[in-house]
Protein backbone atom coordinates (compact mmCIF):
# COMPACT_ATOMS: atom_id res chain seq x y z
CA UNK A 1 0.00 0.00 0.00
CA UNK A 2 1.15 3.61 -0.86
CA UNK A 3 0.22 5.99 1.43
CA UNK A 4 -0.42 9.92 0.37
CA UNK A 5 -0.06 12.70 3.00
CA UNK A 6 -0.70 15.43 0.46
CA UNK A 7 -4.55 15.59 2.00
CA UNK A 8 -3.92 15.03 5.84
CA UNK A 9 -5.11 18.24 7.83
CA UNK A 10 -3.90 19.32 10.81
CA UNK A 11 -6.35 19.14 14.11
CA UNK A 12 -8.14 22.04 15.41
CA UNK A 13 -5.69 22.70 18.26
CA UNK A 14 -2.68 22.03 15.72
CA UNK A 15 -4.27 24.42 13.15
CA UNK A 16 -4.84 27.41 16.13
CA UNK A 17 -0.94 27.02 17.47
CA UNK A 18 0.87 27.07 14.25
CA UNK A 19 -1.57 29.72 12.78
CA UNK A 20 -0.77 31.70 16.15
CA UNK A 21 3.23 30.79 15.72
CA UNK A 22 2.94 32.40 12.27
CA UNK A 23 1.05 35.41 12.84
CA UNK A 24 3.61 36.13 15.43
CA UNK A 25 6.43 35.87 13.09
CA UNK A 26 8.25 32.82 14.53
CA UNK A 27 12.41 33.15 13.71
CA UNK A 28 14.09 30.82 11.09
CA UNK A 29 16.26 28.59 13.34
CA UNK A 30 19.09 28.83 10.61
CA UNK A 31 18.89 32.49 10.40
CA UNK A 32 18.89 32.31 14.46
CA UNK A 33 22.32 30.08 14.13
CA UNK A 34 23.23 27.71 17.25
CA UNK A 35 23.66 29.82 19.93
CA UNK A 36 20.55 32.16 18.78
CA UNK A 37 17.98 28.92 18.23
CA UNK A 38 19.41 27.52 21.67
CA UNK A 39 18.60 30.91 23.52
CA UNK A 40 15.46 30.91 21.57
CA UNK A 41 14.49 27.58 23.04
CA UNK A 42 15.35 28.24 26.67
CA UNK A 43 13.58 31.42 26.73
CA UNK A 44 10.31 29.85 25.47
CA UNK A 45 10.80 27.02 28.07
CA UNK A 46 10.99 29.69 31.01
CA UNK A 47 7.71 31.51 29.23
CA UNK A 48 5.96 28.05 29.13
CA UNK A 49 6.60 28.03 33.32
CA UNK A 50 7.01 25.63 35.92
CA UNK A 51 5.45 21.64 35.66
CA UNK A 52 4.08 20.32 38.31
CA UNK A 53 5.51 19.71 41.66
CA UNK A 54 7.04 16.15 42.01
CA UNK A 55 8.26 14.54 45.29
CA UNK A 56 12.04 15.06 44.65
CA UNK A 57 14.12 16.52 41.49
CA UNK A 58 17.56 16.63 41.91
CA UNK A 59 20.79 16.70 39.69
CA UNK A 60 23.37 14.35 39.64
CA UNK A 61 26.37 13.58 37.44
CA UNK A 62 27.04 10.31 35.22
CA UNK A 63 30.76 9.10 35.53
CA UNK A 64 32.09 8.85 31.66
CA UNK A 65 35.26 8.39 30.27
CA UNK A 66 37.08 11.65 29.99
CA UNK A 67 33.85 13.52 30.91
CA UNK A 68 30.86 13.42 32.96
CA UNK A 69 27.51 13.90 32.07
CA UNK A 70 24.35 15.83 33.86
CA UNK A 71 21.39 14.39 34.46
CA UNK A 72 18.01 15.26 36.54
CA UNK A 73 16.29 12.41 38.12
CA UNK A 74 12.41 13.32 39.39
CA UNK A 75 10.92 10.70 41.70
CA UNK A 76 6.93 10.74 42.18
CA UNK A 77 7.66 9.59 45.65
CA UNK A 78 9.04 6.76 47.92
CA UNK A 79 7.09 3.66 46.89
CA UNK A 80 9.11 0.66 45.12
CA UNK A 81 9.07 -1.31 42.14
CA UNK A 82 8.83 2.03 39.90
CA UNK A 83 9.11 1.85 36.23
CA UNK A 84 12.62 3.95 35.55
CA UNK A 85 12.44 6.31 31.98
CA UNK A 86 16.18 7.56 30.79
CA UNK A 87 14.78 11.07 28.65
CA UNK A 88 16.55 11.79 25.71
CA UNK A 89 14.90 15.05 24.60
CA UNK A 90 14.43 16.67 21.27
CA UNK A 91 16.14 19.45 19.64
CA UNK A 92 18.05 18.29 16.05
CA UNK A 93 21.32 17.17 18.06
CA UNK A 94 21.79 21.01 18.38
CA UNK A 95 19.13 22.47 20.68
CA UNK A 96 17.72 21.53 24.17
CA UNK A 97 18.60 21.32 27.41
CA UNK A 98 17.69 19.42 30.93
CA UNK A 99 16.30 22.49 32.19
CA UNK A 100 14.05 23.26 28.45
CA UNK A 101 12.60 19.39 29.28
CA UNK A 102 11.94 20.23 32.72
CA UNK A 103 8.18 21.02 32.37
CA UNK A 104 7.02 17.88 30.54
CA UNK A 105 9.69 15.31 32.81
CA UNK A 106 7.75 16.67 35.79
CA UNK A 107 4.27 15.70 33.85
CA UNK A 108 5.51 12.67 33.13
CA UNK A 109 6.70 12.05 36.40
CA UNK A 110 3.25 12.56 37.56
CA UNK A 111 1.19 10.78 34.53
CA UNK A 112 2.92 7.50 34.82
CA UNK A 113 4.28 7.48 38.34
CA UNK A 114 7.76 6.88 37.54
CA UNK A 115 11.39 7.97 37.88
CA UNK A 116 13.00 9.74 35.09
CA UNK A 117 15.94 10.29 34.66
CA UNK A 118 16.79 13.65 32.29
CA UNK A 119 19.91 13.40 30.39
CA UNK A 120 22.20 16.72 29.43
CA UNK A 121 23.81 14.65 25.86
CA UNK A 122 26.38 16.63 24.13
CA UNK A 123 25.15 18.76 21.65
CA UNK A 124 26.40 19.73 17.83
CA UNK A 125 28.55 21.36 16.34
CA UNK A 126 30.76 21.25 19.48
CA UNK A 127 30.62 17.28 19.98
CA UNK A 128 29.32 15.93 16.41
CA UNK A 129 28.05 12.06 16.05
CA UNK A 130 28.54 9.73 18.04
CA UNK A 131 28.73 12.16 21.01
CA UNK A 132 24.95 11.86 21.99
CA UNK A 133 24.83 8.65 21.17
CA UNK A 134 27.83 7.79 23.24
CA UNK A 135 26.23 9.31 26.60
CA UNK A 136 22.79 8.16 26.05
CA UNK A 137 24.23 4.62 26.17
CA UNK A 138 26.33 5.62 29.50
CA UNK A 139 23.19 7.33 31.04
CA UNK A 140 21.18 3.94 30.16
CA UNK A 141 23.94 1.68 32.17
CA UNK A 142 24.08 4.35 35.09
CA UNK A 143 20.06 4.30 35.75
CA UNK A 144 20.01 0.65 35.42
CA UNK A 145 23.06 -0.04 38.13
CA UNK A 146 21.18 3.16 40.26
CA UNK A 147 17.68 1.96 39.76
CA UNK A 148 17.08 0.80 43.26
CA UNK A 149 18.10 3.97 45.09
CA UNK A 150 14.99 5.33 43.23
CA UNK A 151 12.64 2.77 43.68
CA UNK A 152 13.04 1.14 40.39
CA UNK A 153 12.09 -1.92 39.36
CA UNK A 154 14.92 -3.99 37.79
CA UNK A 155 13.17 -5.13 34.88
CA UNK A 156 11.30 -1.70 34.71
CA UNK A 157 14.18 0.34 32.36
CA UNK A 158 12.60 2.00 29.86
CA UNK A 159 14.14 4.51 26.85
CA UNK A 160 11.91 7.62 26.00
CA UNK A 161 12.64 9.42 23.32
CA UNK A 162 11.06 12.85 20.73
CA UNK A 163 12.70 13.51 17.69
CA UNK A 164 16.28 13.81 18.08
CA UNK A 165 16.07 12.44 20.99
CA UNK A 166 14.38 9.31 19.31
CA UNK A 167 16.98 8.46 16.79
CA UNK A 168 19.85 8.79 19.82
CA UNK A 169 17.16 6.42 21.85
CA UNK A 170 16.91 3.69 19.48
CA UNK A 171 20.46 3.81 18.53
CA UNK A 172 21.98 3.86 21.87
CA UNK A 173 19.51 0.99 22.98
CA UNK A 174 20.60 -1.14 19.69
CA UNK A 175 24.21 -0.70 20.53
CA UNK A 176 23.49 -2.28 24.15
CA UNK A 177 21.86 -5.06 22.84
CA UNK A 178 24.70 -6.01 19.89
CA UNK A 179 27.25 -5.70 23.17
CA UNK A 180 25.57 -7.40 24.84
CA UNK A 181 23.82 -5.66 27.66
CA UNK A 182 19.88 -5.97 26.92
CA UNK A 183 19.22 -3.54 29.49
CA UNK A 184 16.16 -1.61 27.98
CA UNK A 185 12.56 -3.13 28.88
CA UNK A 186 10.78 -1.14 26.19
CA UNK A 187 11.69 1.80 23.98
CA UNK A 188 9.32 4.68 23.21
CA UNK A 189 9.68 6.72 20.24
CA UNK A 190 8.03 9.71 19.59
CA UNK A 191 8.53 11.22 15.92
CA UNK A 192 12.02 9.55 15.32
CA UNK A 193 14.14 11.08 12.43
CA UNK A 194 15.58 7.76 11.24
CA UNK A 195 17.09 8.74 7.80
CA UNK A 196 19.79 11.28 6.86
CA UNK A 197 18.44 12.41 3.07
CA UNK A 198 18.14 15.78 1.68
CA UNK A 199 14.42 14.61 -0.42
CA UNK A 200 11.73 16.95 0.77
CA UNK A 201 9.17 16.15 2.98
CA UNK A 202 6.28 13.86 1.95
CA UNK A 203 3.37 16.10 1.85
CA UNK A 204 2.95 19.78 2.58
CA UNK A 205 3.93 20.43 5.81
CA UNK A 206 7.86 20.43 4.92
CA UNK A 207 7.81 24.45 4.74
CA UNK A 208 6.04 25.64 7.70
CA UNK A 209 6.51 25.80 11.94
CA UNK A 210 7.47 24.02 13.71
CA UNK A 211 10.15 21.71 11.49
CA UNK A 212 11.00 22.36 7.80
CA UNK A 213 13.02 20.80 5.81
CA UNK A 214 15.58 23.45 5.70
CA UNK A 215 16.02 23.26 8.95
CA UNK A 216 16.55 19.53 9.06
CA UNK A 217 19.10 19.78 6.71
CA UNK A 218 20.63 22.48 9.16
CA UNK A 219 20.60 20.29 11.89
CA UNK A 220 22.06 17.39 10.07
CA UNK A 221 25.23 19.77 8.81
CA UNK A 222 25.98 20.35 12.60
CA UNK A 223 25.29 16.59 13.67
CA UNK A 224 27.06 15.02 10.64
CA UNK A 225 28.74 17.43 8.73
CA UNK A 226 30.67 14.83 6.47
CA UNK A 227 28.18 13.75 4.36
CA UNK A 228 29.30 9.72 3.71
CA UNK A 229 28.80 9.60 7.52
CA UNK A 230 25.14 9.83 6.91
CA UNK A 231 24.59 6.23 5.48
CA UNK A 232 26.19 4.98 9.04
CA UNK A 233 23.28 2.85 10.63
CA UNK A 234 24.06 4.57 13.95
CA UNK A 235 22.55 7.90 11.96
CA UNK A 236 20.09 6.33 9.74
CA UNK A 237 18.81 3.60 12.01
CA UNK A 238 16.41 2.83 9.39
CA UNK A 239 19.76 1.02 7.89
CA UNK A 240 20.44 -0.89 10.37
CA UNK A 241 19.30 -4.39 11.42
CA UNK A 242 17.11 -4.31 13.99
CA UNK A 243 16.66 -7.93 15.07
CA UNK A 244 16.56 -8.31 18.53
CA UNK A 245 15.59 -4.72 19.98
CA UNK A 246 13.06 -4.81 22.94
CA UNK A 247 9.30 -3.80 22.23
CA UNK A 248 8.51 -0.56 21.24
CA UNK A 249 6.09 2.21 21.29
CA UNK A 250 6.01 4.56 18.17
CA UNK A 251 3.85 7.91 17.83
CA UNK A 252 3.71 9.92 15.10
CA UNK A 253 2.18 12.99 13.57
CA UNK A 254 0.48 12.98 10.05
CA UNK A 255 1.21 16.85 9.22
CA UNK A 256 5.10 16.02 10.40
CA UNK A 257 8.09 16.08 8.08
CA UNK A 258 9.08 12.68 9.58
CA UNK A 259 6.06 11.00 9.34
CA UNK A 260 6.96 8.87 6.64
CA UNK A 261 10.58 7.60 8.08
CA UNK A 262 8.86 6.78 11.09
CA UNK A 263 5.95 4.55 9.36
CA UNK A 264 9.09 2.97 7.25
CA UNK A 265 11.12 2.30 10.79
CA UNK A 266 7.97 0.64 12.61
CA UNK A 267 7.90 -1.72 9.40
CA UNK A 268 11.39 -2.73 9.71
CA UNK A 269 11.07 -3.16 13.48
CA UNK A 270 7.69 -5.19 12.97
CA UNK A 271 9.37 -7.29 9.90
CA UNK A 272 12.66 -7.90 12.19
CA UNK A 273 10.64 -9.65 14.83
CA UNK A 274 9.90 -6.57 16.95
CA UNK A 275 7.01 -5.95 18.76
CA UNK A 276 5.33 -2.72 17.75
CA UNK A 277 2.58 -0.58 19.34
CA UNK A 278 2.02 2.24 16.34
CA UNK A 279 -0.28 5.09 17.27
CA UNK A 280 -0.61 7.53 14.20
CA UNK A 281 -1.99 11.33 15.45
CA UNK A 282 -2.98 12.12 11.73
CA UNK A 283 -3.95 15.86 12.30
CA UNK A 284 -0.43 16.16 14.61
CA UNK A 285 2.21 18.02 14.13
CA UNK A 286 5.73 17.60 15.20
CA UNK A 287 6.55 17.88 18.74
CA UNK A 288 3.34 17.49 20.40
CA UNK A 289 4.23 15.17 22.93
CA UNK A 290 6.08 17.36 25.00
CA UNK A 291 4.20 20.58 23.83
CA UNK A 292 1.90 21.72 27.26
CA UNK A 293 -1.41 20.69 26.92
CA UNK A 294 -2.93 23.98 27.52
CA UNK A 295 -1.30 24.89 24.47
CA UNK A 296 -1.88 21.90 22.55
CA UNK A 297 -4.70 19.61 23.90
CA UNK A 298 -3.97 16.80 22.47
CA UNK A 299 -0.29 16.52 24.28
CA UNK A 300 -2.51 15.17 27.22
CA UNK A 301 -3.82 12.42 24.98
CA UNK A 302 -0.21 11.77 24.00
CA UNK A 303 1.09 11.79 27.49
CA UNK A 304 -1.70 9.17 28.61
CA UNK A 305 -0.44 6.75 25.80
CA UNK A 306 3.30 7.03 26.71
CA UNK A 307 2.37 6.60 30.42
CA UNK A 308 0.43 3.24 29.63
CA UNK A 309 2.88 1.87 27.74
CA UNK A 310 5.34 2.74 31.28
CA UNK A 311 3.03 1.22 33.58
CA UNK A 312 2.50 -1.63 31.62
CA UNK A 313 6.65 -2.85 31.71
CA UNK A 314 7.43 -5.58 34.14
CA UNK A 315 3.66 -6.12 35.05
CA UNK A 316 3.14 -8.93 32.48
Amino acid sequence: MVLSFDRVVRDPDAEALVSRILTLGQPSLVELGVEGARAYLEERARQAGPGPEVACARDEAVPAPGRSIAVRVYQPDAAQDLPVVVYLHGGGWVIGSVAASDAFCRRLTHAARCVVVSVEYRLAPEHPFPAAVEDAQEAVRWAARHAPRWGGGADRLIVLGDSAGANIGTVAVRRLVAAGSPLVARQILAYPGTQAGREPSAGPYGQQWPLTDAERNWFFDQYVPDEATRSHPDVAPLLATLTGLPPTTLLLGGCDPLVAEGLAYAERLWTAGVSVDLHVFAGQIHGFLTLDPAVLPRAEEALGLVANAIQAVGTG
